[in-house]
């Protein structure tokens, strides 16, 4: 067995981006799965690019589906609309989100605080065009 040889004696806690700051953000993950009424949602997962100190977070998007009321479907589409183009990607056809790992786009990052996790960052708005 080995001993090991390491100083983190300058470590910093991970923190929140300020609200309001439009940033780079890469895709670290993206989870596909059902929420707990069964309709289907893909969340992915950010860092912050220029921020080596910034914490992780994810942006929640219900796909579009039958049950959705017009409004919400809207809504639904058009999240995922700003979503796709803010990442340059295909805004129809099949996809595989397994591919988007890697790829960066910009954002308006919000902050909300969770009792379980405290303060975290959120996609306020995706920025296209950049």
């Amino acid at each position: 067995m080995s001993l090991l040889d390491i100083d983190v004696s300058g470590a910093q806690e991970p923190k929140t981006v300020e609200a309001g700051t439009e940033c780079k953000l890469r895709i670290i993950d993206v989870r596909q799965d059902t929420n707990k009424h069964g309709n289907p949602y893909i969340m992915p997962r950010f860092d912050v690019v220029e921020e080596p100190l910034a914490k992780d977070f994810t942006d929640y998007m219900e796909l579009p589906h039958e049950e959705m009321d017009a409004k919400t479907r809207a809504r639904a589409e058009w999240k995922i609309a700003t979503f796709l183009n803010a990442f340059s990607l295909p805004t129809s056809g099949q996809m595989n989100p397994d591919e988007w790992k890697g790829l960066t786009g910009w954002g308006i990052v919000g902050v909300s605080t969770d009792d379980t996790y405290g303060e975290q960052n959120t996609v306020r708005k995706y920025v296209t065009g950049k």
